[in-house]
C-alpha cells in the first residue's frame, strides 16, 4: 500500500505522544457548540479541516445539534489535523486564532474551509509556507469577516501556535488516529461517523430517555 510506512510511523508517534504527559488546558478543550448547562448527553467530535469525510459529516452533525437545542445535548468539536493532509495545521492555527478574535465566527470558518478544502490541498501543492499562511489569511477575510492582517498576526504568535499543538496532543492522548471520529459521554462510538439524521436521532433519543444510567442493547 502506497504511503502505509509513512502511515504507520504516524500512528506510533500517536501512540507514543497519547502515553506522555499532555499539557493540561486553561480551560476544557474544544469548541462548544450548542451549550447545556447539565447534559445528559454530550458528543464530541473529532474533525480534519481538510478531511474530506469531516467536511461531509459537517452539516448532519450541526442538523443534529440545531435538533436538540434545549434538549440537554451538547455538542463538541476538537480539530484534530492529520500529518497526511498538508497545510492542516495552519488551517487548525488560523482557526485558533479566529476563535480568540470572534468565538461565534468558527463555525462559520469551518464551514467556509470544508466548503473549500481544493483551495488549501491540490491548489496549493506548490506553494510556499508564506503564501500558504496569506492564502489562509486572505481567505478568512473574505469569508469569515477577520481581517487578513489578524489571522497573519496569530500566525506570529506563539501562545495560539502552542494552544493548537496541545489541541492535537489533546486528541491523541483519547487515542484519536482518524477523521472524523465521535465520543458520546465519554464513550467512542465507531459507527457515529456514519450515521445520519434519522440514526443520530434513534441513538440520542435512547440516551435521554434512559431511566438508568446506561442505554445498552442486552441482546449483544
Amino acid at each position: 500500500m502506497e504511503g502505509s510506512g509513512f502511515i504507520i510511523v504516524c500512528l506510533a508517534f500517536i501512540t507514543v505522544s497519547s502515553n506522555a504527559q499532555t499539557p493540561v488546558p486553561s480551560r476544557p478543550s474544544g469548541y462548544t457548540y450548542q451549550h447545556s448547562l447539565n447534559p445528559k448527553v454530550v458528543v464530541e467530535v473529532f474533525y480534519d479541516h481538510l478531511c474530506d469525510g469531516s467536511a461531509a459529516n459537517f452539516p448532519v452533525l450541526l442538523q443534529v445539534l440545531n435538533a436538540y437545542v434545549d434538549k440537554d445535548v451538547s455538542g463538541i468539536i476538537h480539530i484534530f489535523p492529520l500529518p497526511y493532509h498538508h497545510n492542516a495545521f495552519f488551517m487548525q492555527w488560523a482557526g485558533t486564532t479566529v476563535r480568540l478574535a470572534s468565538s461565534a465566527k468558527f463555525i462559520n470558518y469551518t464551514a467556509a474551509v470544508f466548503q473549500n478544502q481544493d483551495i488549501f490541498l491540490t491548489q496549493a501543492v506548490n506553494m510556499t509556507e508564506l503564501q500558504v499562511k496569506n492564502t489562509i489569511a486572505q481567505f478568512v477575510e473574505t469569508n469569515v469577516g477577520i481581517p487578513a492582517d489578524v489571522i497573519l498576526e496569530g500566525f506570529q504568535d506563539t501562545t495560539l501556535y502552542y494552544a493548537s499543538v496541545y489541541d492535537w496532543k489533546y486528541a491523541a492522548s483519547r487515542t484519536i488516529t482518524g477523521t472524523p471520529q465521535f465520543i458520546v459521554n465519554g464513550v467512542v462510538v465507531p459507527d457515529a461517523q456514519g450515521y445520519n439524521f434519522a440514526q443520530w436521532k434513534t441513538f440520542l433519543d435512547g440516551l435521554l430517555g434512559a431511566k438508568v444510567p446506561f442505554h445498552h442493547n442486552f441482546n449483544n
